[in-house]
């Protein structure tokens, strides 16, 4: 699938740029690290991650603490994928524009709860999570109903990011060329501005919202099956 007439090796360029600056602010945040910490990266990096901590217990309850690295992780990556389309020279190319970013995301997030699931429950404890805590006699029902529901999830996560991010670019492409054709050199109006400051409002929320889905969807799957059936 060709978007924007790029190559697909851009968007993994520029996924592969994010990933380094990720683990670059990472190794800033956690060098020479002090218990009464002094240094401004250290400051910035155990208060993002005490915010995620707060964050993973307050959407998956005990215990959800464990998720932090995974939920800290994602949000991150998305959000500096997003906020990165926002740059020249990047704005082509922003790796969540393109689906094979945001269906990768989703297929990382799919097989994390699944296996989260079986660690929590056991084998037989994830099987009877597509039950649903119903007769046995309605299994042939719910079952095959929550199959499809569970893959449908990565999907619907892949889609509702990539279709706001890939959105917004055709928004602001349509308005800078809306202001070269209709504006001359010499007076120069940023319709684009507007946009570019809701893409930053944008990206947030777009992140948000798919970590927040991948936590309650953690939470959904590694109940014990008495909570579930109640």
């Amino acid at each position: 699938m060709e978007e924007h007439h790029v190559s697909p090796w851009l968007f993994v360029a520029n996924a592969g740029f994010v990933a380094v600056l990720l683990l670059l602010a990472a190794i800033a945040g956690t060098r020479r690290m002090e218990k009464v910490p002094r240094s401004f990266w250290q400051n910035v990096a155990e208060q993002t991650v005490e915010s995620f901590r707060y964050f993973a217990v307050n959407v998956i309850g005990p215990g959800g603490e464990k998720h932090t690295p995974f939920l800290g992780t994602l949000f991150v990556f998305i959000l500096a994928s997003n906020l990165i389309g926002l740059v020249p020279f990047f704005s082509i190319a922003a790796p969540t524009a393109n689906l094979n970013t945001t269906i990768a995301l989703a297929l990382v997030t799919f097989f994390y709860v699944q296996w989260q699931g079986i660690r929590a429950n056991g084998v037989l404890g994830y099987l009877k999570h597509f039950t649903m805590g119903t007769h046995p006699l309605l299994w042939p029902l719910m079952v095959p109903l929550e199959v499809i529901s569970e893959l449908a999830k990565p999907l619907s996560l892949a889609i509702r990011l990539y279709g706001n991010m890939y959105g917004k670019e055709q928004v602001i492409i349509v308005l800078v060329g809306l202001a070269a054709s209709l504006l001359p050199i010499w007076f120069p109006i940023p319709f684009q501005f507007p946009i570019l400051v809701f893409g930053v409002f944008v990206g947030f929320v777009q992140a948000l919202v798919f970590t927040l889905l991948a936590g309650i969807y953690i939470a959904l799957m590694t109940q014990h099956e008495e909570e579930h059936a109640h």
